[in-house]
Formats: C-alpha cells, structure tokens, sequence
C-alpha cells in the first residue's frame, strides 16, 4: 500500500530576527517560517519574537536594521546617503519578489547562510550610494542594485565548509571557492538578467590594475557595477565581525582602500566612498531616489 505524502504544517508566518532562548541559544534564525505549533512553543515559554507575513518583509526588516547599524558602526558616516539607499533597495526587493528564482535565492540566503545575506545587504546599500554620488541613470542603478545584492549568490552552491573557509576540508580550497563567482553569474543570467546585473556576480572579485579572478581582467575591461561593488564588498569585509576577528575601524578600512587605489580598486569609484563619510553634523536628509 503507497504511503500517502505528510501534509505540511501551515505556515502563519515568518520570524523577523534571529530568536534566542535564556541560554543565549539560536533557536530561530531571521526569516524562519513561523507554524502554529512553533509559536505555540514560543509563547509557552515566554520566548519573545516578531512575526512577519512574507519573505519580503524579512528583508525589508533586515535593511531598516542594516541602515541603523551604519549610523552606530560609522560615525562619520553620511546617513541621509544610506537611508536614501535603503529605500531604493526596498523597491529593489520587490521587484525580486516577483521573480520565483530570485525570492527563492533569496530565501536560500536568508534561512541558510545569514552571515553572507546580511553582507549583501551592507554591500548593496553602499555600493547604491556609491552609484548616487556617480550619478548612474536609472537603469544602471536598477541593475547595479540588484548585482549588489546578488554578487554572492554562487556560495549557495559551494560546500560549506568551503564558504565558511574552514581548513583542511578540501585540496585548493582557494580554487573552489573562486568558482562562486562564475556560479553566481550562470544563476543570475538564467533568471534572464542583464549583463549589468550577472557581471557583478562574474567580476567583484577582480582588479583594477589585473591580477584578480576568475578571468585576471582590468580597467575598463571590468563593468562599472563590478568596480562599485568591489569598493563596497571590500569595505564591509574590513570592518565586520561576520568575516574576521580583527576588525578595522572605519578610518583604517578607508586607508586600507585608497592604498590600494590604482591597484585593486577603480580610482573614481575609491574617491566617491570616500565622500560618504563626512565630518560634523549629519546633513538634513535627502528626498528618496
């Protein structure tokens, strides 16, 4: 007699952060479905947590928090840019929830590889800004956003023990790990995506001056989108906790990029993150984009 397929339990929604008990254990992490028996255990043991309705808002949740966090993390940094950049991403978010392959991606992200999701939302609200101060017409801008958020995507398809760079586990980890660029380029050009998008995936991890992967290209041989969100991914790598044990302050993270103006980074590109951060008082804010 065939066994009939388990129903699955409905889902009342979704978990808007990471949930702890008293122990300080995860026990939910950001964007988990919520059923009615998981809240159930919640609330009888007094667990506190916000329900969200969709995925969507998970991330929208998750860009307000990021936009915050700026303002604690960088001191000097120009706000009204990244709040500027956090609504304009928020646009960006739902035209990805449109997208079956994207909202998916998304939520493979987010369920399971939450260090490298919270890094592509820090990556995506600066390289934005970047693009502000560039001045992109709105279609590079679209496409810059959604590279942005998605230049990372390939690691969804790498071993884990890869992602997370832990030793020993394979033979030329190094080689491995590089392919997720090219992953991530196959995946975003299958969901129909421009080469404004995909090359962002491809080309964030070469250098201006050559020398970088996977193809050791430079100069204008990199897309512009590729360029920003170098800078950007850069940057937030310098100077999180999520990636290293020593972070850089925000002054040493720029010292550390305009050494390498020229070499690694687009000079333009180095110059108009710089202007992000800003001393004195914040400016007043900016109309959204």
């Amino acid at each position: 007699m065939p066994v009939k397929p388990r129903n699955k339990p409905p889902v009342t929604g979704y978990v808007a952060h990471d949930v702890f008990d008293d122990s300080g254990r995860l026990l939910l992490a950001e964007g988990a479905a919520l059923t009615p028996a998981i809240i159930q255990k919640l609330e009888d043991k007094m667990i506190p947590y916000r329900i969200v309705p969709d995925q969507l808002a998970v991330t929208t949740h998750s860009l307000t928090e990021a936009a915050k966090q700026f303002e604690t993390r960088f001191a000097k940094l120009d706000l009204s840019s990244i709040v500027k950049a956090s609504k304009y991403m928020k646009s960006i978010l739902g035209e990805a929830n449109q997208s079956p392959l994207l909202s998916n991606h998304l939520k493979v992200l987010i369920q399971g590889y939450k260090s490298i999701y919270s890094h592509s939302i820090n990556v995506s609200l600066l390289a934005v800004a970047i693009a502000d101060k560039l001045n992109l017409d709105a279609r590079s801008l679209r496409d810059l956003a959604l590279g942005a958020l998605y230049h990372d995507i390939g690691k969804i398809m790498l071993p884990a023990a890869v992602v997370m760079k832990t030793p020993g586990i394979f033979e030329r980890q190094d080689l491995i790990y590089q392919q997720h660029t090219k992953i991530g380029a196959d995946l975003l050009a299958a969901d129909k995506l421009g080469k404004g998008v995909y090359l962002v995936a491809l080309q964030h991890h070469e250098k201006h001056s050559g020398g970088g992967y996977p193809a050791g290209l430079k100069e204008d041989q990199i897309h512009i989108h590729a360029a920003i969100v170098s800078v950007a991914n850069r940057f937030d790598w310098l100077t999180s906790a999520i990636f290293q044990n020593r972070v850089l302050s925000p002054d040493e993270a720029i010292e550390q990029l305009l050494l390498a103006k020229g070499g690694d980074f687009q000079p333009l590109v180095v110059d108009k993150f710089v202007e992000l951060f800003r001393e004195g008082p914040p400016p007043a804010p900016s109309p959204e984009m």
